[in-house]
């Protein structure tokens, strides 16, 4: 039972330091004799404090006049609680009996608490009531960066001033919790000022070191915000994704993934996968990644599963579950087979316009029929092997043979054109090969021919197909010789010509009839180019419209014009028998004609308004009835069906419908024309 004694502290300063260690003191010898532990407290208080320790005495702060208990929990204390309350209830003065036994305590309570102020982790600052710093412990040396020695005595605002010591003193106040940065480290610190009657006698701050907790706690966010992201990607993916731990429980499954096997309102987390899908067979082949399963729903509709091992420090620790619908599958590959074509088909139409020498510029279109013819001829001006140019009249032939001639290596050579069909036969001869002095009649002088002029460049025989068979014999025994003789000449002359050839007549047809000679078409059509009509190439009509009227504004200072929607219209639906040449002189008139700076359809010749009224006519007679209209790929089918009947090769079919043979080739299998 606890034994207690009531006792009033007369002394003046009340219980201070040095009357707190004659109390511990004379506590450490009663204890001892009697074997007990003795205490002091408030009255009323519950807890005291022991009495044989100097700093919770004084922490007590017993002022003069106050009530305190003496009193002890031991058994048989009553003696001892006796002894030491007599002792405290002395003369007003204590007196010192044993002063150096006095100093002695008051030197171990100092080194210990030095002891604990230096051991603990925590920072510890305090200063006296003039903000002079006389404790700077260890901790607070390793977190500032300044030296015990280098500090104690000094002004602590001089010293630490992020710490705004001298505002703690002046309001006497504490200040908790606060955030500071010192250096590089942030600390948190606890402020209080030391307040004795009323006075402030000093402060001390208590600060630590929490560098390490911001960077956990950015890391923390980091790691919140990352979970945050991924968890919005794998609930906005189509794929449905389920993962299990290594016990093969869920321990996540996005919407989708619930959706596609209809477990909604079902509790799925923390379920066997086995339990979720009873029928299906999850072998180790599946969760080791290396096999995949079909799952058919209750909608019958097919879902591939595949599982990938989840491995974090080489320890198994689940499975990521990946879910996808075989039918979407099946589409994705289908878009990217159409999409795989097509990326095909704009490559070889770049590699076929990049191909191209920039000696064909010049030569308008985009058309894929046009690309390739040029392709082809551009190729053709890498050696000096003939050329045979075919194409309807107007396409263009020339300027074909021109733009070969420039990317050869014949460019700075000359280039002679000639139109067979314009000379009579009778002086083709002449015209071709030259005549000597006093060969004929009038043959004052001699006259060297187009060959003997054209030897080391290029001669482009136009209209070649109405030359006669006693003409071609002749030319066909200059390209095998390379050689010709003057009309009266004696003497053979060698020349150097590459020969270029055009023609708009059915070659293979007049070698039926004989009108051609066979070895001469084979001499010239070593390399073909095929130029497409306008027709084919009505894509190509705005950009041919905008160059020839900058051309024509230039030739006849007149004002560039624009040509209006409806003129344009009527221009492609017109059919062109005249075809590019054609088109130039209807802008030419048309610009001529016109008194604003647009052509109209009023500019144009008479006849493109009746081409428009039976083109309108001619679809109205072939419009299908609303209900009964074919798709496009019908529509597809049937026109390439019947160009290749007509024409009875993929290149002429395509020449026909303005494709390149490859397209015509791909839509042949796609339809299964062959």
């Amino acid at each position: 039972m606890e034994k207690a004694q009531r006792i009033i502290i007369k002394n003046k300063n009340g219980l201070h330091t040095r009357v707190a260690a004659m109390v511990a003191r004379q506590s450490q010898k009663i204890e001892k004799i009697w074997d007990c532990q003795l205490y002091l407290r408030r009255v009323n208080a519950i807890d005291g404090v022991p009495c044989n320790s100097v700093l919770p005495l004084v922490s007590l702060k017993v002022k003069n006049g106050e009530m305190v208990e003496v009193y002890s929990p031991s058994s048989g204390s009553e003696e001892a609680v006796f002894k030491l309350g007599s002792f405290l209830s002395q003369t007003a003065e204590l007196e010192v009996p044993d002063t150096e036994a006095i100093d002695s305590i008051l030197q171990e309570n100092t080194l210990a608490s030095e002891k604990i102020f230096e051991s603990i982790n925590n920072g510890l600052i305090a200063m006296d009531s003039n903000g002079i710093i006389n404790i700077f412990n260890r901790a607070a040396e390793e977190i500032t960066g300044i030296k015990a020695a280098d500090i104690i005595g000094k002004k602590a605002d001089e010293w630490v001033p992020d710490f705004n010591l001298n505002n703690l003193l002046a309001s006497k106040r504490e200040n908790l919790g606060l955030k500071h940065k010192i250096g590089k480290k942030w600390v948190i610190t606890n402020k209080s000022p030391i307040i004795v009657d009323d006075e402030v006698m000093g402060g001390v701050v208590v600060f630590q070191d929490i560098s390490q907790i911001e960077e956990l706690s950015w890391e923390l966010h980091s790691v919140k915000e990352l979970k945050e992201k991924l968890n919005n990607i794998l609930e906005t993916v189509d794929d449905g994704i389920c993962m299990i731990n290594h016990l093969r429980e869920v321990t996540y499954v996005n919407h989708p993934f619930v959706k596609m096997f209809r477990k909604e309102g079902t509790q799925v987390l923390s379920r066997k996968i086995q339990d979720l899908f009873p029928k299906e067979k999850f072998g180790e082949t599946f969760f080791s990644g290396k096999g995949e399963l079909i799952i058919t729903n209750k909608d019958n509709r097919e879902f591939i599963m595949t599982a990938r091992p989840i491995i974090i420090e080489n320890k198994f620790r689940g499975n990521v579950i990946v879910a996808r619908e075989l039918t979407e599958i099946a589409k994705l590959a289908d878009r990217i087979e159409l999409l795989s074509e097509k990326t095909r088909f704009l490559q070889d139409e770049l590699a076929k316009k990049e191909a191209l020498n920039s000696s064909f510029d010049n030569i308008i279109g985009k058309s894929g029929a046009l690309i390739e013819s040029l392709t082809v001829a551009s190729k053709a001006a890498r050696t000096d092997a003939a050329v045979l140019i075919r194409g309807e009249s107007g396409t263009g032939k020339e300027l074909v043979a021109r733009a070969i001639h420039r990317a050869g290596s014949r460019s700075k050579k000359p280039f002679v054109g000639m139109n067979c069909a314009a000379i009579p036969s009778n002086l083709l001869e002449s015209e071709l090969f030259g005549y000597e002095k006093g060969a004929f009649t009038g043959a004052y002088k001699e006259k060297r021919g187009k060959f003997e002029i054209a030897s080391g460049g290029t001669i482009f025989l136009d209209e070649i197909g109405d030359m006669d068979k006693a003409m071609q014999a002749k030319l066909l025994r200059v390209l095998q010789e390379q050689e010709i003789e003057r009309i009266g000449g004696a003497h053979p002359i060698k020349i150097d010509v590459r020969v270029i050839a055009a023609t708009n007549s059915p070659l293979e047809e007049m070698m039926k009839e004989g009108s051609f000679r066979r070895d001469l078409y084979y001499r010239l059509n070593v390399i073909t180019v095929m130029l497409p009509p306008l027709r084919q190439r009505k894509g190509d009509i705005p950009l041919l419209v905008e160059c020839f009227t900058e051309k024509i504004s230039k030739k006849y200072d007149l004002p560039n014009c624009a040509i209006t929607k409806t003129a344009l219209s009527a221009l492609e639906q017109y059919h062109f028998p005249g075809n590019v040449r054609e088109l130039e002189n209807m802008i030419e008139g048309g610009m001529t004609l016109s008194n604003t700076d647009w052509i109209t359809l009023d500019d144009l010749p008479g006849y493109l308004c009746d081409e428009m009224g039976s083109v309108a006519a001619l679809k109205t007679i072939q419009s299908w009835d609303g209900d009964n209209l074919p798709t496009f790929a019908e529509m597809e089918r049937e026109l390439i069906a019947r160009a290749l009947e007509k024409h009875g090769s993929y290149r002429q079919a395509g020449l026909a419908l303005g494709l390149d043979h490859k397209t015509i080739s791909a839509k042949v299998r796609k339809y299964q024309l062959d």
